[in-house]
């Protein structure tokens, strides 16, 4: 027996899961990789007319009906290529580029309307060719293409494809959402400035000054990263950065292979290692803020040229290594507030932060740190466990908390204790016991608290052991665990909030932060 295709398959490709946009796209792919195969030759007859590279879609309708039409000015098509270009599933020779599996002009046409012809005369030949593709007849095992040639000038280079009897008529409301993806989808010709991509006149424009839209840091760098790493043979680069003003639709990561995007904006591709499990991501400013370009070189794609075909682990590996990458900017983006950007900081002096960074070293090195580093014995987390609790039930079954404050459905009971022994833990924390308290449990016998002398000392040192405790709370009420870097974020936006408060109150006047 002998696998055979008929040509009644042509008429399935109506069926294929194509937008607009990817659909038209296909016209525009054949165009740009016909530009790349044929560069230093078209460069000089465009050096030569003034112009570019120009692709120009109309869809419209005349005395004959709706029509589409693809115009470029790119290399056109010998009477030979014309024929390879009409054979299904036939590849061009040139697999590494935009045009891959010799599908594009055939399923994107067909998909759009059953009467299709097309137009081209190559750079440097002197003759059109043009053929006319009837897909019902087609179907019908009619597969003599009408066929006709005429003379034309030797600099003249285009090819124009006019779909018509359309299936698929592209509505206004389509047109707007097309002409977003396009411009996203050969974002780098265009922002490269070696294509014009035309929709009905509408020239289409790439927004490439992204930097003045990121935060802009104390440091004077902006809030961005770029990357590069490989997946066994396959090679990522690109970069990331956290918007100071963002919106869901900015966010996001756009795949592009071949400088062609495959996914993303408008509809990004959201890694669920930085943007999190829920679809589309979660409700938080990762989602907002954090965006970025990954470049891929070796990876497969759909024959739609819509999605990456990881192979294996591809997708998990490229994930975990993004999460590493852009752990800093995640951070960022979910903890950056702009009234911060408003705050004046008074510094110590250098003087100040030498003393400081002196006595530290000094006891860091000492032999004492040490002695204690190399012998200390860590007894076992359930003694531990046991005994911390047995010390918490004893001062809250005898003592009253200093201080017991509510937030929201939450009760923070602190308590302040002088009858504790100088080897009792300076800090007991109970943030698991029930779903609506914590206990916070300070030991002013510690030796650590007699160096707090200041009021502002002070209460920084129960302000940090108390958010200690609401952190851990609201980490395992979300998690049902406790994760030291989640726990350290939670805290991390709870510090922000008091000067927020100090910049209301003043009815915002600029906040001097001492750092």
């Amino acid at each position: 027996m002998q696998l055979s295709i008929g040509p009644e398959i042509i008429s399935s490709y109506k069926r294929l899961a194509y937008k607009v946009w990817y659909a038209m796209a296909e016209f525009v792919d054949n165009s740009t990789q016909a530009y790349f195969n044929n560069q230093k030759s078209l460069d000089r007859a465009f050096a030569e007319t003034h112009t570019k590279l120009t692709v120009e879609i109309t869809v419209g309708a005349d005395a004959r009906g709706d029509f589409i039409r693809i115009k470029d000015n790119s290399i056109g098509m010998s009477k030979t290529e014309l024929q390879n270009a009409v054979v299904i599933g036939k590849p061009p020779r040139n697999t590494r580029g935009r045009s891959k599996y010799g599908l594009g002009l055939k399923t994107g046409a067909c998909w759009f309307g059953d009467l299709w012809t097309v137009r081209t005369k190559k750079l440097g030949e002197t003759t059109e060719h043009k053929i006319t593709v009837n897909v019902p007849l087609i179907a019908k095992h009619h597969l003599e293409l009408p066929y006709v040639t005429k003379r034309a000038k030797a600099d003249e280079h285009y090819t124009v494809i006019e779909i018509r009897k359309l299936h698929r008529r592209v509505t206004d409301r389509e047109a707007d959402k097309a002409k977003d993806h396009l411009r996203s989808l050969y974002r780098v010709d265009i922002r490269n400035k070696r294509l014009v991509l035309k929709w009905n006149r509408d020239l289409l424009s790439w927004d490439s000054d992204i930097d003045s839209k990121l935060i802009a840091l104390s440091n004077g760098k902006l809030a961005k990263k770029t990357f590069r790493f490989r997946i066994g043979a396959k090679r990522v680069a690109g970069w990331a950065g956290v918007l100071a003003k963002g919106t869901r639709r900015s966010a996001g990561f756009s795949v592009i292979q071949a400088d062609r995007m495959i996914m993303g904006w408008p509809d990004s591709y959201r890694p669920e290692t930085i943007y999190g499990r829920q679809e589309g991501g979660s409700n938080d400013l990762v989602n907002q803020r954090l965006l970025g370009e990954l470049f891929l070189k070796g990876f497969e794609v759909s024959h739609t040229k819509d999605q990456i075909l990881f192979d294996g682990r591809d997708e998990e590996i490229l994930q975990n290594k993004l999460r590493h990458e852009l752990a800093s900017l995640r951070e960022l983006a979910l903890t950056y507030r702009k009234d911060a950007d408003t705050m004046q900081a008074t510094r110590n002096t250098d003087s100040q932060r030498a003393y400081a960074l002196g006595r530290l070293e000094t006891e860091m090195e000492s032999d004492e740190i040490h002695s204690f580093l190399d012998t200390y014995e860590i007894p076992s987390a359930s003694l531990i466990r046991k005994s911390n609790e047995s010390l918490k039930n004893s001062i809250v079954g005898r003592c009253k908390p200093d201080l017991k404050a509510r937030i929201n459905h939450l009760t923070v009971s602190l308590y302040l204790v002088k009858q504790m022994s100088p080897n009792d833990p300076y800090l007991l924390i109970e943030s698991t016991g029930t779903p609506s308290a914590v206990v916070v449990i300070i030991n002013l016998a510690h030796p650590h608290w007699w160096q707090l002398t200041k009021r502002e000392s002070i209460l920084n040192f129960i302000r940090h052991c108390a958010y200690d405790g609401v952190s851990e709370w609201k980490a395992y009420s979300v998690t049902h665990k406790i994760e030291p870097d989640t726990v350290k974020l939670i805290k991390d936006n709870l510090l922000r909030i008091p000067m927020k408060m100090l910049a209301k109150n003043r009815g915002g006047a600029k906040a001097q932060i001492p750092v």
